[in-house]
C-alpha cells in the first residue's frame, strides 16, 4: 500500500470518529472498537513505511476511542505510542539533516505525555516513566512524581549529576553520586546495582582527582587512598564493603593515573588518558573528566 492509500485510509478513520462522536446514541454508529482497531492497524502500517508523524495521529485517534470506551490503560498506552512517534519523527528530521528542524514533533509528544499524565494517579510507577521520558525532551519542565523507589531515585540523582558534568559544577556532580553510593551501601544492596556503582567509582575518583579536595570534604577520605598504590592492595579492596569490582586492568590504570596526579608526573598521565580513553567501558562523560584532569596538571 503507498504512502497515499495508507493516509487517503488515515481520512476514512478519521471520519469514523467524528460520526462516532456526533452520534448520540451509540449503537447507530460506528463501532468504537472497530474503529480503535482500525488506527492502531494504520499505526503499524505508517510506521512501516517510515512515516512515524502519520504513525503518531492514529495512535492520538486510537487513544480517543478509548477514551470514549473508558478504558483508562488503552488510552494511555495510546498517547505513550503517539508520544514516541512524535519523537522518532523529531528524529527522522535530525538524520536527514533538515535545513530548518521544526520543533512540532517534540511539541506534540510533550502533548500527549501530558495528557497521559493526566489519567494516571500521583503515585503511579508509568507516570514516574512518563516524567523520565518526558524530561528527555525537556530537561526544564517542572513535573515530579510522588511515586518513590530505590532505582528511579538512583536514575534522578545520576542523571542530575551529569547535567551537573554538562555545567562543569563538579562538587555538586561529585555529592550526588557520593550520595547514590552511601544510599546503597547503607541498604546493603550492592549486588542490585553492581553496574551503577562501578560507573560512580570511576566518575568519584576522576573527580577527586580533578577537584583536589582536603579529606574533609570528600566524604569518605579513604576512598582515594584505595588508588595511592600501583599493584598492592587488590585482595582488601576487593573485600571492603560497598567496593566496586571493577576489572583488574582498569583498577591498574586508575592507580597509575591517581599515582600520576599525586606526583604531578605529567607525562605518566598523558600515557594513562590515552589507554583509559581507549576503553570501552569508559562513558563519555568520564572520558570528558579525563581529559579535564589532564588539562588541569598539565598547566
Amino acid at each position: 500500500m503507498t504512502s497515499s492509500d495508507l493516509i487517503y485510509q488515515y481520512k476514512t478513520t478519521c471520519n469514523k470518529l467524528k460520526k462516532i462522536q456526533r452520534v448520540l446514541i451509540k449503537r447507530f454508529g460506528p463501532s468504537v472498537s472497530e474503529v480503535s482497531e482500525e488506527f492502531g492497524t494504520l499505526a503499524n502500517s505508517f510506521n512501516e513505511a517510515f512515516l512515524p508523524e502519520y504513525a503518531a495521529k492514529c495512535y492520538i485517534g486510537q487513544s480517543k476511542c478509548e477514551k470514549l470506551i473508558g478504558n483508562d490503560v488503552g488510552e494511555v498506552d495510546a498517547l505513550l505510542r503517539a508520544a514516541r512517534s512524535f519523537r522518532a519523527a523529531h528524529d527522522k528530521q535530525e538524520r536527514m539533516r533538515a535545513t530548518n528542524i521544526s520543533h512540532a514533533y517534540h511539541e506534540g509528544a510533550f502533548r500527549c505525555y501530558t495528557q497521559a499524565l493526566s489519567r494516571l494517579p500521583d503515585k503511579s510507577v508509568i507516570g514516574a516513566a512518563i516524567i523520565r521520558e518526558l524530561k528527555e525532551i525537556n530537561p526544564n519542565v517542572e513535573l515530579t512524581s510522588d511515586f518513590s523507589s530505590p532505582c528511579h531515585r538512583i536514575w534522578d540523582l545520576e542523571q542530575s549529576a551529569e547535567g551537573n558534568l554538562a555545567a562543569r559544577d563538579y562538587v555538586a556532580a561529585f555529592e550526588k553520586l557520593s550520595e547514590i553510593y552511601d544510599d546503597v551501601i547503607e541498604r546493603k544492596c550492592e549486588s542490585l546495582y553492581q553496574d551503577v556503582m562501578k560507573r560512580i567509582e570511576v566518575s568519584r575518583l576522576l573527580l577527586l582527582c580533578l577537584l583536589q579536595l582536603p579529606p574533609s570534604v570528600r566524604y569518605d577520605h579513604k576512598f582515594i587512598e584505595k588508588y595511592s598504590t600501583i599493584g598492592e592492595g587488590t585482595s582488601q579492596r576487593e573485600s571492603s564493603p560497598g567496593q566496586a569490582k571493577l576489572p583488574e586492568d582498569l583498577v591498574f590504570l586508575l592507580q597509575s593515573l591517581v599515582v600520576s596526579c599525586q606526583a604531578k608526573d605529567v607525562e605518566s598521565l598523558i600515557s594513562v588518558r590515552d589507554e583509559l580513553c581507549q576503553r570501552q567501558d569508559l562513558t563519555q562523560s568520564q572520558q570528558t573528566l579525563l581529559k579535564e584532569v589532564v588539562a588541569k596538571y598539565s598547566k
